[in-house]
């Protein structure tokens, strides 16, 4: 198979399309056999992999093998870094700690351009939360409540408490009224939420109730303790603090950069709202780039705007945790994480009766696989089809030329390139 029709065949999108994006990024880098050099690397990993997982099978893995073979494998990883950790009970604040120092020591201490805690208040005031408030018993007295709450904690359980029709629709249309004077620099701050955030969250959402989240413009990372002991959450906490870690950071940047422009509300709010633009990409002359800021795939894998050129930030913040995780590798020999470097753009299609099935060897998606506890059949690829789609871009452009223009066109949904005239 050529290796435009395998990049095609492993992001699920027509030959004509990368073939479309070959051309036109060839012109504007001047790198040629870029598709066949991710192929090739494509092909070495996975053989690695492989061998690593199969060191005695002698034909072909099925599909269901493969998939077998990496849940064991993150697993293993899994209750390799639960005992590295003291065996962490995440029901308890303490438990959480220990790894949230780990992830802390791997990116430094990030600080960054933040909602002011006085700001945050007035917020609340002009709309007041009253599913919190009458949760927590203060009925319409928000003054009461503000005395007597922390408001970082408030701010957390808008996310899980509040609709998001009234997120988005009310409360951060007084975000239009922030100024440069409203937010500082400070440190992002990760907080362990006290324990009766648990059973009010699970009466909003019940079993859709996410255990951590991230409050961007704030500059706060916060988790919910879970009920479970943590053996098969370790593994997905650790690299989902680390995640969150750099994308608050990365959103800190873009916060400091719009506030210096017009409409710099208006821009912020679209980014806190992770909307996708959904009109056709413009300039067929040149060559344009969607910017996907969320899986689209985690609701639709069948997303038309999934199968377009697209860069997404969501995967960029998972290659710097996944660096991050590969430094402390180095440190924990023992952890066997190294197994994990550099796949997570990595996926092959294997057969299982004759049918062909795509899998992901990323720790991520199989992270997540493994915390659901799902077969092949519901296996996870979101996170290897959108990095995949950024190491094209990465390999003719180069990652700083990624993050800037993720960065700076983030707002208007895409960015176009133009091609050099000959």
């Amino acid at each position: 198979m050529n290796p435009t029709a395998k990049i095609a065949k492993l992001l699920r999108t027509p030959e004509n399309v990368i073939l479309d994006v070959e051309k036109k990024m060839e012109k504007i880098s001047g790198k040629r056999g870029i598709m066949e050099k991710i192929v090739e690397e494509n092909e070495e990993k996975v053989k690695r992999s492989l061998r690593e997982l199969f060191p005695d099978l002698v034909v072909e893995p099925t599909a269901e093998q493969v998939y077998d073979g990496l849940i064991k494998k993150t697993k293993e990883t899994d209750q390799k870094l639960f005992k590295h950790f003291h065996e962490p009970d995440f029901s308890t604040a303490i438990g959480c700690q220990t790894i949230i120092n780990a992830a802390r020591e791997l990116t430094g201490d990030l600080s960054g351009f933040y909602l002011k805690k006085e700001k945050a208040a007035e917020l609340l005031r002009l709309n007041p939360p009253k599913n919190i408030m009458a949760v927590l018993g203060y009925g319409n007295d928000i003054e009461k409540m503000l005395a007597n709450e922390d408001i970082f904690e408030v701010f957390c359980a808008l996310r899980f408490v509040e609709s998001e029709i009234w997120l988005n629709d009310v409360f951060f249309k007084t975000y239009g009224t922030l100024k440069k004077e409203d937010f500082e620099e400070r440190k992002i701050k990760v907080m362990v939420l006290p324990e009766r955030w648990l059973s009010i969250g699970q009466k909003f959402l019940g079993k859709k109730l996410h255990h951590m989240s991230h409050l961007k413009e704030l500059g706060v990372i916060f988790v919910i303790p879970t009920q479970r002991h943590g053996t098969e959450e370790t593994l997905y906490f650790f690299f989902m603090t680390l995640h969150y870690l750099y994308e608050v950071d990365w959103h800190a940047k873009l916060f400091r950069m719009y506030v210096s422009q017009d409409n710099f509300t208006s821009k912020m709010i679209n980014a806190l709202k992770v909307e996708v633009i959904d009109m056709s990409l413009p300039d067929e002359t040149k060559i344009s780039w969607r910017i996907v800021a969320k899986y689209l795939g985690k609701k639709d894998p069948n997303d038309p705007r999934l199968f377009e050129p697209h860069i997404s930030p969501e995967a960029w913040h998972y290659i710097k945790a996944g660096r991050a995780i590969e430094k402390f590798s180095e440190r924990f020999k023992e952890l066997g994480l190294d197994f994990w470097k550099d796949l997570g753009w990595v996926g092959e299609y294997f057969t299982p009766d004759g049918k062909e099935n795509l899998i992901s060897f990323g720790l991520y998606d199989n992270g997540i696989a493994l915390l659901k506890q799902t077969g092949v059949e519901s296996k996870y690829l979101y996170h290897q089809q959108e990095e995949l789609w950024n190491k094209i871009f990465i390999e003719y452009m180069g990652e700083e030329e990624l993050n800037r223009l993720m960065m700076e066109h983030l707002d208007k949904g895409y960015i176009t390139i133009e091609i050099p005239k000959p």
